[in-house]
């Protein structure tokens, strides 16, 4: 687990994948317990999550009033966050912008959510709204199918959205059995590279960057060379 920024308030880091982000019933290594080992107390402020197999950055407050004041920009949009994902297919040509809005309900008992029609009504009972944005950087092939990266913006932050919107048109994760992948992968190709908020204390615009880890470079190599004449 990698360090990218810490102060007094707060710490930016790079989680692996594998690693779950809080407790669960298996009783696992999670990020809140280590950092509990680092800050020597008990308090951990997890202002946001990531799958357990999704890697990347990750701001965890080390306070309670930078938690609030994080959790506040979560809510309202200024802490902003984009994934990298490989998906089985091309959703839209390179470079061309689109915007998925669907209703998203999860089934606590299974783990998984599913998404409907925004244009369903009235909607499932207990779904909530969902709403990104994703360009397609790239396009090749893995496996004899054709598959492509993106880059999503979240507008909403619910549980496995990503992955259960790029599902529900027709695009899994590679690699996301879950989730209807065909494509062999270790895990959901999904890697949170970027992350943008206000210091909570500071009030300074801070923004950093994460680069995907070999795992999921493995797939733009070996795409690229599927592709190359």
């Amino acid at each position: 687990m990698k360090t990218l920024f810490e102060d007094a308030n707060l710490i930016v880091l790079d989680k692996p994948a594998g690693l779950l982000s809080q407790g669960d019933a298996s009783g696992d290594g999670n990020l809140v317990d280590e950092l509990r080992v680092r800050f020597g107390r008990h308090y951990v402020g997890l202002v946001h999550r990531l799958d357990r197999n999704t890697s990347g950055v990750m701001v965890v407050a080390k306070r309670s009033k930078a938690a609030e004041r994080l959790t506040a920009q979560l809510q309202d949009g200024r802490l902003e966050r984009r994934y990298l994902a490989w998906l089985e297919g091309v959703p839209r040509p390179a470079g061309t912008p689109l915007r998925w809005e669907n209703w998203l309900l999860k089934d606590e008992a299974t783990n998984e959510s599913t998404a409907y029609p925004i244009s369903r009504t009235p909607p499932p009972r207990g779904a909530r709204r969902a709403v990104l944005e994703l360009r397609v950087l790239s396009a090749g092939m893995l496996e004899a199918a054709h598959v492509s990266l993106c880059e999503f913006r979240l507008e909403t932050g619910r549980s496995h959205q990503i992955r259960a919107q790029a599902a529900f048109h027709g695009n899994p994760l590679v690699g996301d059995r879950k989730y209807g992948s065909k494509i062999d992968f270790s895990r959901p190709a999904l890697h949170s590279h970027w992350i943008s908020f206000e210091h909570p204390i500071s009030h300074e615009r801070l923004v950093f960057e994460c680069p995907p880890p070999e795992d999921f470079e493995r797939i733009s190599r070996e795409s690229t060379r599927a592709r190359s004449p």
